[in-house]
């Protein structure tokens, strides 16, 4: 069975039992007062946010990609693959982003997809980073604080691993070394590195690095503050400071295989996540569904667009996953 076949099983799988634990023990009347209460001047808010993320990622991947590419190619490809994600499982989304960018900008499919393994990479950091910046003063549950220190481990690794890779030599080892396993994957693996090296190599300046580690922080900080105003807009009270903190173990844990976007999964984190400081179940619910709306509905019609300007069907992101397998 293929990779991307196992994941949509897991996903359709996991997806319909997280969404009956987020809604487990929900009072439902209390869940459609909260929707109904909300106070729709906080409404344009989240949704500014939320675009203000997109923008940065685009202009941010426009860099990671080279000069020849523009930063309208990239939003495009952006969109584009945000649009998959949502509506297709495995998430492909990744692919879908490569491949309108290689059409577009008639680059290899190859170097482009390795600029998005690139690009999330920094995102990943960033949200390392918010997340020991905003860590909770106060004590977290066993289970948290266990993942925490799981977390602290996963940065020092992809830091280590921006220093290795951006190296010529030590890239060279490490693809030698998969290499002479003479099996068909690791003598796969060891070419994506030296793709990543190239990339990493190009790219590699301090201060290049720094600003896209910091441009990944201002975007996280920018889907917490639509997090936030969600909240407000629902009559949710939370310390902001808090915010960053569950919106980056939020999107951290949106790593769980689920259905075509993240449905279930999202409910299920944001609801667990809330319950941390003391927001009832009913109104951390009410939070899930609206702010994922607010990303999910603008990212759909915006990416559905761009894909038919595209000349691109669903269909044939399907078959350059499956291809690139």
């Amino acid at each position: 069975m293929k990779k991307h076949r196992l994941v949509s099983i897991l996903g359709f799988a996991i997806s319909p039992v997280l969404l009956y634990f987020a809604f487990r023990g929900v009072q439902f009347n209390k869940l459609f007062t909260t929707l109904k209460g909300a106070d729709i001047r906080f409404a344009f808010i989240p949704i500014t946010c939320i675009a203000l993320c997109a923008v940065l990622c685009a202009y941010r991947w426009s860099k990671v990609v080279g000069p020849e590419v523009r930063f309208r190619d990239t939003f495009i490809a952006l969109l584009s693959g945000l649009f998959v994600n949502n509506v297709l499982p495995a998430r492909i989304g990744e692919v879908a982003r490569g491949y309108v960018i290689a059409k577009r900008r008639g680059i290899s499919f190859t170097y482009a997809l390795t600029t998005v393994f690139v690009d999330r990479v920094f995102d990943l950091v960033g949200l390392l980073i918010i997340t020991f910046v905003f860590l909770p003063k106060h004590a977290l549950p066993p289970a948290v604080s266990k993942a925490i220190y799981m977390l602290l481990g996963l940065l020092l690794v992809c830091t280590t691993l921006i220093i290795i890779l951006s190296r010529r030599s030590l890239a060279c080892k490490v693809a030698d070394k998969l290499d002479s396993l003479q099996k068909p994957f690791c003598s796969q693996l060891g070419r994506r590195v030296l793709e990543i090296q190239e990339n990493l190599c190009r790219i590699s300046s301090p201060l290049n690095i720094v600003f896209y580690i910091l441009t990944a922080v201002v975007i996280w900080l920018s889907m917490s503050a639509a997090l936030y105003f969600t909240m407000l807009m629902l009559g949710v009270k939370i310390d902001f400071l808090v915010v960053p903190f569950v919106c980056a173990l939020l999107n951290m844990g949106l790593t769980i295989p689920s259905s075509p976007g993240y449905v279930g999964v999202y409910q299920w984190l944001l609801v667990n996540l809330l319950a941390i400081f003391s927001v009832p179940n009913y109104q951390a619910l009410a939070v899930s569904i609206v702010f994922q709306a607010t990303w999910y509905v603008p990212y759909c019609i915006v990416g559905a667009v761009f894909l038919a300007k595209e000349h691109l069907k669903l269909q044939d992101i399907q078959k350059i996953d499956q291809n690139s397998d």
